[in-house]
């Protein structure tokens, strides 16, 4: 797992710096120039390394004759506002999206081109796709859904990033977790993940919980956090303190809206959010690196039969608005993503953010709520050649300037922590943003139509063995799907 300061140390170690993507026979006669950068000493000795000012690997003399890089973009509004374009208009986060852009310009002498697409989650892949399939170098990157990115990756339609320059996925500001579960062929990264796009960062499993009521009915917080910091914190640990918490609150004798719960759900969101978050990725990779689906196995049993008891047994939680019951005080817990933050700057008590728990403490956090959501970067084969290495260095540029100045104002101003705080808090941020990933079967549900196994299975059942039946009526049309994407994929020129 990717760990910030051990990742902004290692930098250190490792100049004087690489050239960011293993090379190709095309591309070796026209490697660029070695930056000029200072040794570690004298880095040391002149200015403290800190997240804002941590260096790349970029050469310092780049210079592309204002070549224009034609983007087109996803027109979902956060994605212009978080990913592409931002806005100076006095929003902290807005205002770091788009000096971020003004300095790569600056610094490459390149111009940012975004050609705003379609804002509906099917029309804009659409739009893609009549691009793509045309073959023209209209554009030289493509800003877009995750999960569209991969479905079209897997016809062929992108450049692969590790026979690029520039683009140096080992730096702390690349999603390498994630990246190793979005692709099908894992020895290729046809779209990438990053702080380049913060719909991605944005859309981590984080779960807010209300402070004062959970120091009225269990005493300290600390408890919470310490479980957290040494791997305990579990759905089952979860599960007892929403048990626990239950108060029949109008005195009616029955459960209902008015009562205090652990958490309130809908159909879509909590239950897939939960389980892209337990800890379990739910494949495997064979020999040649190709994904084999690994659900249904003692793990994956178990956490259909945990999620069905979350949702229907005890008294844990109820059916409902997860935010409106959050802000009434009768939810305990509030399973969200970062994003989730901007509807509770309204709350008047202070609330707590932790990860998601494990389904158990063998395994590690995997903070991929809705991950595969936000969106990531790629270059289209027929993208103009003589752009390429303009296009890979503005995303390595762009994407480092989100993790030194964007992100930070992300925490600061969303989540209302500083990124250098010593609070506890901030350490639970840290424990989020360093475990973001995305299980496979989400990445690729637009193409497999499987992220959402287990919210079909459960959703609306009637016993923890809802989920072995489900599979076993739809574990032959699973395999098949991925096998027949992986034989179509093996035969592209």
């Amino acid at each position: 797992m990717k760990r910030l300061l051990s990742a902004l140390l290692t930098l250190l170690m490792l100049l004087p710096l690489l050239t960011a993507c293993g090379e190709t026979q095309e591309n070796t006669d026209s490697q660029p120039q070695s930056s000029s950068v200072q040794s570690p000493e004298e880095q040391s000795e002149e200015t403290e390394v800190t997240r804002e000012n941590v260096p790349d690997s970029l050469p310092d003399n780049l210079n592309f004759d204002a070549a224009t890089i034609n983007i087109n973009s996803f027109g979902l509004q956060n994605c212009q506002d978080y990913d592409c374009i931002g806005e100076l208009k006095g929003d902290v986060v807005l205002d770091a999206v788009y000096n971020r852009n003004i300095s790569v310009e600056d610094r490459l002498n390149v111009k940012l081109n975004y050609v705003v697409g379609a804002a509906e989650w099917d029309g804009f892949p659409n739009e893609v796709m009549v691009v793509l399939q045309a073959g023209t170098d209209d554009y030289d990157l493509i800003v877009e859904e995750s999960s569209r990115l991969f479905q079209q990756s897997v016809q062929g339609y992108f450049r692969d990033f590790l026979t690029l320059n520039y683009v140096d996925l080992n730096q702390p500001w690349w999603y390498s977790d994630m990246m190793e579960e979005s692709q099908l062929d894992n020895s290729k990264r046809f779209f990438i993940n990053g702080d380049i796009c913060l719909t991605v960062l944005m859309g981590a499993s984080t779960m807010y919980f209300d402070k004062s009521l959970f120091i009225d009915h269990f005493g300290s917080v600390d408890a919470l956090y310490d479980a957290v910091l040494d791997g305990t914190w579990t759905y089952d640990l979860f599960a007892d303190y929403c048990r626990k918490i239950y108060t029949d609150a109008n005195g009616n004798g029955k459960a209902d809206a008015e009562d205090i719960m652990g958490f309130r759900f809908e159909q879509w969101g909590v239950p897939n959010h939960m389980s892209m978050s337990t800890g379990l990725n739910y494949a495997t990779r064979n020999e040649e690196g190709f994904p084999v689906l690994d659900i249904y196995n003692e793990n994956g049993i178990r956490w259909g039969e945990t999620l069905y008891n979350l949702l229907y047994t005890d008294n844990i939680s109820a059916e409902g608005s997860k935010i409106d019951t959050f802000k009434a005080k009768t939810s305990l817990f509030l399973p969200g993503t970062f994003e989730t933050a901007l509807t509770l700057r309204d709350t008047d008590f202070e609330y707590g953010i932790l990860p998601y728990p494990k389904l158990d403490e063998s395994l590690d956090y995997l903070c991929g709520a809705a991950t595969a959501n936000g969106c990531g970067v790629a270059i289209p084969k027929a993208a103009n050649p003589a752009k390429l290495d303009a296009t890979c260095a503005a995303v390595e540029a762009l994407c480092a300037e989100a993790y030194r100045k964007v992100v930070p104002a992300w925490y600061d101003t969303a989540l209302k922590i500083k990124y250098s705080d010593a609070t506890i808090d901030a350490q639970m941020v840290d424990v989020i943003y360093d475990h973001i990933n995305s299980p496979f079967i989400m990445m690729a549900d637009k193409a497999l139509n499987i992220g959402s196994v287990y919210t079909n299975a459960i959703y609306g059942s009637s016993n923890d063995g809802a989920f072995a039946s489900y599979w076993a009526k739809n574990e032959k049309r699973f395999v098949k799907a991925v096998d027949s994407m992986i034989s179509k994929y093996i035969k592209l020129p």
